[in-house]
């Protein structure tokens, strides 16, 4: 360890001014000491102020003729000498170059020889800086790395044929006739290539990186538009919640109110009846009075004999209450299944959906759900249903599928006459559904022929006998013979609560034919009237519309339902 004065004169070694060991040594007339160029740079900056000493400040008037002091200087360099003998000596660490003069302990390389493939430290440096051939690098610990194994000589040259490094010797034994290139041009032609290839893997970088910013900024818009969308679905669903409170205590308002019009009119009953027996009983105590008298004439001019109780006729007031719990659980029921089955059809939909952005990784598909994109497209995807043929209604010359969904016209003989209700007078066919609510839509492929019947017809028509094509008859058709040519593929839409038929032409997605207006109802006249109000119920019946398919009797007539798709023009 160096003492406090050896540390102290190692200070006074030091220009004041670049804090480096002095250079050129020079002396100021106030005695302090400067490297020549630092005093020299440090009165230039000083312009045409008079020089002073940068310790003292002390005036020295005009910048006075330095010289060299080379006993200071010498002084500075033996103790330089000194210093570099008995200075500090590092130990090399693990993991370190140690050089390969020293003995134990070994200090830390400072240099390596690529002549005598060795490293050396600071003080074995000096003896070798006498061999100025030798090349000197930073030290390196693969010496034997660097020399060729098989003639014992360094690696100064490259291959390019063989693409190794190879030694002088090499050349005139198994490299003779390669292209060979010193190390260095090796290097530049190598360390070349790997810059492209940087920069190759660069770009690769820079748009997989862009790839995965978008995957990243597409999922978060995602899970926002998710985020959206659930407080949406629940906004709607409280809604529905709400507005079947609101329903229930309308219903329970009605049936209450229905109570206490029912219990009005039982008192007022009960009030008429006891009137009613009031008089009978006044009446029975006059008669027993006149009974009990002997007088006969009195008896027999006060007495008709054709008296009869004014009462005899009256009917019993009373009525059993009729419950109406049957009839919401019955409405309720339906709706919970419809409600079920349109969540279900939605779940499906999304589903089958593609979701972050998949659309652009791969092909859609055509179960994929897409927005309508017109009238007919939201009625297919929101109203289409499942239709089949009742054969137990076909007429005996329509044959039905056995899947239920084509008919033809077979002119055929029976032995015996076809079970079920069947069209006597109409080459037809009813839908087994039929539908007493809601809207509903089915396809009909019609084969380009236009000798065809569609529509829907109520479920009481009478099929045998020969009945018009009208409204009034509870029929609503569309005649293949009134529709241009040249057509494939027939949509028929029905909306109940609206009162209204539509055809359509589905691959031109036109309106073919609408009837609007239409009373679908029935309501109860007469004695059925009275019973229902009795009861009450409604007098007004929602008879089921059943889909009706009609041929014209050539054989090669057919017309087969075909799955909802649902598709536009322009999807």
């Amino acid at each position: 360890m160096a003492s406090a004065c050896s540390i102290l004169y190692e200070e006074q070694v030091l220009c004041s001014i670049c804090l480096s060991e002095f250079k050129e040594p020079v002396s100021t007339p106030c005695g302090h000491n400067f490297c020549k160029g630092c005093i020299t740079q440090y009165w230039n900056s000083q312009d045409s102020r008079p020089a002073q000493c940068p310790l003292c400040k002390k005036k020295l008037g005009n910048k006075p003729k330095l010289q060299v002091n080379s006993e200071f200087r010498d002084v500075v360099e033996h103790f330089n000498h000194t210093r570099l003998k008995t200075g500090p000596k590092i130990v090399a660490q693990p993991g370190e170059v140690p050089c390969d003069i020293c003995t134990e302990p070994k200090l830390k390389a400072h240099k390596t020889c690529l002549v005598c493939l060795a490293s050396y430290c600071k003080p074995h440096l000096e003896s070798h800086q006498n061999l100025k051939k030798h090349k000197l690098i930073d030290p390196v610990s693969n010496l034997e790395d660097r020399v060729c194994k098989k003639h014992d000589k360094m690696l100064e040259l490259f291959c390019r044929t063989d693409q190794k490094c190879v030694c002088i010797m090499c050349l005139n034994d198994d490299h003779t006739g390669h292209e060979a290139v010193p190390l260095e041009c090796g290097f530049k032609d190598r360390r070349g290539m790997y810059e492209n290839v940087t920069l190759d893997m660069k770009k690769t970088e820079n748009s997989k990186s862009q790839s995965v910013k978008k995957l990243k900024d597409s999922v978060q818009k995602s899970r926002k538009i998710s985020v959206n969308d659930i407080g949406q679905i629940a906004e709607v669903l409280a809604a529905l919640v709400l507005s079947l409170q609101k329903k229930q205590d309308e219903l329970v308002r009605a049936i209450k109110q229905k109570q206490i019009e029912s219990e009005k009119q039982t008192e007022g009953r009960i009030t008429l009846l006891e009137q009613h027996l009031s008089d009978l009983r006044k009446r029975r105590s006059e008669i027993e009075q006149l009974i009990k008298s002997e007088d006969y004439l009195y008896l027999l001019q006060n007495c008709p004999s054709n008296f009869t109780s004014a009462n005899a006729t009256l009917l019993d007031p009373l009525t059993e209450q009729h419950t109406y719990a049957g009839l919401v659980k019955q409405s309720v029921g339906q709706i919970k299944k419809s409600i079920n089955r349109e969540i279900d059809m939605l779940i499906q939909k999304i589903s089958s959906s593609d979701c972050c952005g998949a659309e652009n990784m791969r092909p859609s598909t055509p179960n994929v759900w897409r927005p309508p994109k017109d009238k007919l497209m939201m009625i297919q995807q929101c109203n289409a249903v499942d239709v089949t043929l009742n054969s137990y209604s076909a007429h005996p010359y329509v044959i039905v599928s056995a899947d239920g969904k084509t008919l033809s016209y077979r002119p055929t003989e029976h032995f015996f006459t076809p079970l079920g209700w069947r069209f006597r007078h109409y080459y037809a066919v009813l839908g087994n559904e039929g539908f007493s609510s809601g809207r509903f839509y089915y396809e009909v492929e019609v084969n380009l022929n236009r000798s065809w019947t569609l529509g829907v017809v109520k479920e009481s028509i009478n099929r045998d006998e020969l009945f018009p094509f009208t409204p009034e008859h509870g029929v609503w058709v569309f005649l293949g013979s009134l529709c241009p040519p040249n057509i494939r593929r027939i949509g028929v839409f029905v909306d109940y609560e609206r009162g209204e038929v539509s055809f359509y032409n589905t691959e031109t997605r036109d309106l073919l034919h609408s009837i609007a207006g239409c009373c679908f109802t029935e309501t109860k006249t007469g004695l059925q009237a009275f019973l229902y109000s009795v009861v009450g119920l409604s007098t007004v019946h929602r008879p089921k519309l059943h889909p009706f398919f009609l041929l014209s009797g050539f054989l090669s007539d057919s017309l087969t339902i075909t799955p909802v798709e649902c598709t536009s023009q322009d999807a």
